[in-house]
């Protein structure tokens, strides 16, 4: 889930002015992962910079340009709580084009992060808006901004990094990464009773891999698995082993490298392949944690979606999607994703 659907509750192209304008009527202040700047940051980079460096090496956020603060007077810096207190438009002269332009040019990185740039505009005045800027955790710190320093969020401020911080984000570079990877393959058959007659199919055969795209090995990795909605039928290669009771009872798969190393750049190894099935609501989530010796634990999660299936779609596969944390919470599959209901003709 992305700071904008933190901050606001609710998806990035839903978000209006009026939005923007309840953080200022509600009097929500800066945090951590929030910071309002007026127009003017534009026309200095640099100092612009500065912040998506401290957010980028910390854990994200959001940066609302066009919104005014309440600042206090300087002795009381320190005490003041400080508001939001108007919406300024951004000068018509900035794009979403020129401002992504003006951050990527004045930060220094190896690999380029996702920021998103997203214009609120007026709805009366098309060339006034305000700006959204999301940025991401960092997945290759440190972020370098134009002054040639390191910068890190803290609470509602932002500081230089010591020489030993740096030194330890560098030394992650140097870390193991691991990913897990989900495919279908060679959908299960099943028997249609009449080809006009339209059915969900719910049985596939799934092929989990896992992957090390960082710089060393991975010592003594674990990968931990769980389904929702869906039953586990049959594990056909890999482990069995079961933990379901330490997970309130989901069907939960858990591997153990049994080599000790996973190797930087050698490719995806299967881990488990297995026979599943849709066991309600015609989808399931599929929920994955990994971790090695001297790395972070990684996350992440699939919603499978079963597909309609008749004569004409006998080996459709499903939708296997990248899922978000809105759907832990809710438990139904995201809007925008639908399970056709019409055979062509």
């Amino acid at each position: 889930m992305g700071a904008i659907k933190d901050i606001f509750g609710k998806e990035e192209l839903e978000v209006g002015l009026a939005d923007i304008q309840n953080l200022i009527d509600q009097k929500v202040e800066e945090n951590k992962m929030l910071e309002y700047k007026d127009p003017d940051i534009l026309a200095n980079p640099k100092r612009l910079s500065e912040w998506v460096s401290a957010f980028l090496n910390a854990e994200g956020g959001l940066i609302i340009i066009g919104v005014c603060e309440d600042k206090p007077n300087k002795k009381d810096s320190l005490q003041a709580r400080i508001y939001p207190t108007k919406i300024e438009f951004v000068d018509s002269k900035y794009t979403r084009e020129s401002v992504e332009q003006m951050i990527f040019s004045n930060i220094y990185c190896s690999a380029r992060p996702e920021i998103r740039i997203l214009p609120i505009r007026d709805t009366n005045d098309s060339s006034k808006a305000v700006f959204l800027v999301e940025i991401p955790r960092g997945e290759d710190p440190p972020y370098q901004a134009a002054d040639n320093r390191y910068y890190r969020r803290l609470n509602v401020t932002k500081y230089p990094l010591a020489h030993y911080e740096i030194a330890d984000f560098f030394g992650r570079r140097r870390r193991p990464r691991l990913n897990l990877q989900c495919m279908v393959s060679n959908p299960l058959k099943r028997r249609i009773p009449d080809k006009n007659e339209m059915q969900l199919r719910s049985s596939y055969h799934l092929r989990i891999m896992i992957s090390n795209t960082g710089r060393s090995a991975a010592k003594y990795a674990r990968v931990v698995v769980s389904f929702e909605n869906i039953k586990i039928s049959k594990v056909t290669v890999g482990p069995s082993h079961r933990i379901d009771d330490l997970r309130n009872g989901l069907p939960t798969l858990q591997w153990d490298n049994p080599v000790g190393v996973i190797y930087a750049g050698t490719g995806a190894d299967v881990i488990w392949e297995l026979d599943v099935r849709l066991s309600r609501h015609h989808w399931g989530l599929i929920t994955w944690e990994a971790i090695a010796e001297d790395v972070d634990v990684v996350r992440g999660n699939w919603v499978l979606l079963g597909m309609e299936t008749g004569e004409a779609h006998a080996e459709t596969e499903p939708y296997l999607l990248p899922s978000h944390e809105q759907v832990f919470a809710g438990r139904q599959p995201p809007p925008y994703h639908r399970v056709k209901t019409k055979l062509p003709r």
